[in-house]
């Protein structure tokens, strides 16, 4: 299955389901990112999106997700992004 990345004014969108894993790798190798939409991302547990926002929070002015597998604490760890 191929991925389809779209860039819409420095927006990285994925349009197709990926994994957790997926998230923390680019995560861990996007360090400039501005704006990341993971609604198609599979954040399996609290610790995907605890890991993004370790690495990305401060710099992110825009953060999209789905949400339906995201429990109270790693809404309230959303708090820890600057913006």
């Amino acid at each position: 299955m191929s991925t389809v990345l779209v860039e819409v004014k420095g927006m990285f969108s994925f349009l197709q389901e990926l994994s957790g894993q997926t998230g923390r790798l680019i995560a861990d190798s996007c360090q400039n990112l501005k704006k990341l939409s993971l609604r198609c991302v599979n954040l399996t547990d609290d610790d995907d999106l605890i890991r993004v926002i370790d690495r990305l929070g401060k710099q992110l002015t825009t953060l999209v997700l789905d949400g339906h597998q995201i429990t109270d604490e790693g809404y309230s760890y959303i708090n820890n992004c600057a913006r």
